[in-house]
């Protein structure tokens, strides 16, 4: 039996009944009002079929979970993409070019970032939770408060803004800090053993709990972050 469309759901909700291969077509049906495209194929997909004279593209709101965006190229000169709130969960983003795009208050949950581009991106408040990201650009981006719970950088070179993230349970192995700014992040039950910070990288006024894994030689009071008691330290 064919499944009937779900009449409750708004055209907003509504997933469409082929997956959308092409901007173009993705384009057409957001000026429809439809927004759910999970299961998307857009594989390599450009900017540059959109208008010269167009200067600002909003695609916010959108859903794309589970869908195959290897290699897309968001980034294109004199043409700022507004990608607020889009939801990326269990999405493939390898090699994605996401470069000085909107992206704050996003899900990123479950996707592979691996060597994804996000310099100059604002993502601010997203969600990046057990995200495979080796290999990003992050240069001048911002994750103020975002959350990378569980996510594995180990050996990563990172670089960008991360005021009050949330590195809980992360794997910092060997990782590299550069023009790093953590102010208020949570590396509560993380993994930095080996971590070298490096040019302008500081984690001072940072947060750790007794779970926290260190170097022997790395003094985390000296770099200036501060415990985090658990509640049973309060108890008398």
């Amino acid at each position: 039996m064919t499944e009937e469309p779900n009449s409750n759901l708004t055209l907003a909700e509504q997933q469409l009944a082929q997956p959308v291969r092409t901007l173009k077509a993705l384009l057409r049906h957001y000026a429809e009002g439809y927004r759910n495209f999970s299961g998307s194929d857009l594989r390599g997909v450009t900017m540059n079929i959109i208008d010269k004279e167009i200067k600002y593209l909003d695609l916010s709101e959108i859903i794309l979970k589970e869908s195959n965006l290897e290699a897309i190229n968001c980034s294109r000169t004199q043409l700022q993409v507004n990608l607020t709130g889009v939801d990326f969960g269990n999405c493939n983003l390898k090699g994605a070019n996401l470069s000085g795009c909107t992206l704050d208050q996003c899900n990123f949950s479950n996707s592979d970032l691996r060597r994804a581009n996000f310099s100059q991106s604002s993502c601010r408040g997203s969600d990046f939770i057990q995200a495979m990201l080796q290999g990003i650009g992050a240069e001048y981006a911002d994750f103020t408060a975002s959350n990378f719970t569980g996510s594995n950088l180990r050996s990563l070179s990172l670089a960008g803004r991360f005021p009050h993230a949330n590195f809980r349970g992360c794997n910092f192995q060997k990782a590299t800090l550069h023009h790093f700014n953590s102010e208020g992040a949570d590396f509560s039950d993380a993994d930095l053993r080996g971590l070298q910070l490096g040019t302008s990288a500081t984690i001072r006024y940072s947060y750790y709990n007794h779970k926290t894994k260190f170097s022997e030689n790395f003094d985390p009071i000296a770099n200036g972050m501060e415990l985090l008691k658990d509640e049973s330290d309060s108890e008398d």
